[in-house]
């Protein structure tokens, strides 16, 4: 009897340096995603790009584009979960 080992998946994910900051960078971003929060009924995801953008400005503007959609991402699972 012979067993096969599962197929694995290749890791798709290769940005190390934003998994490091994802967490701060959730963090400073929460007032922006906060359902709560607005300007007009407005969201101020918006503010959240430039927020990030500032913070880490050694990043270029994929990777803020990157960090920024991953955190969108967790937001909108936090609050679709509430």
């Amino acid at each position: 009897m012979t067993t096969t080992e599962p197929a694995s998946t290749p890791e798709r994910r290769n940005s190390e340096h934003l998994r490091d900051i994802f967490e701060h960078a959730c963090e400073i971003s929460a007032p922006f995603f906060d359902p709560e929060q607005g300007w007009g009924g407005m969201s101020l995801t918006m503010y959240a790009r430039q927020t990030l953008r500032e913070t880490y400005p050694e990043l270029i503007q994929q990777e803020v584009a990157m960090l920024f959609s991953a955190v969108q991402r967790y937001y909108k699972e936090k609050y679709l979960h509430k």
